[in-house]
């Protein structure tokens, strides 16, 4: 077995959240709103061909789940 070798990390001088991007609840709704988009017009779509009808309802089914689940999100971004 060979002998551990360690890395030397440079420290910088400020706390840890100043090296950190923060995302705002409001940048957060304008995502999930650009997200929530783009999901319904997948949606929308009829891009999955080739696929048996089962699984083709299937795929549908999973995008508007996470559609409701974006929305449930970005209600409860905009209620706190």
């Amino acid at each position: 077995m060979a002998p551990r070798t360690h890395q030397l990390v440079q420290q910088i001088a400020a706390p840890d959240w100043v090296d950190q991007d923060l995302l705002t609840r409001e940048d957060a709704v304008k995502l999930l709103d650009r997200e929530i988009a783009a999901e319904r017009d997948r949606l929308g779509e009829e891009r999955i061909t080739g696929w048996s009808t089962a699984n083709r309802n299937a795929a549908r089914d999973l995008a508007a789940r996470r559609i409701a689940a974006m929305e449930a999100l970005r209600t409860d971004l905009l209620s706190d």
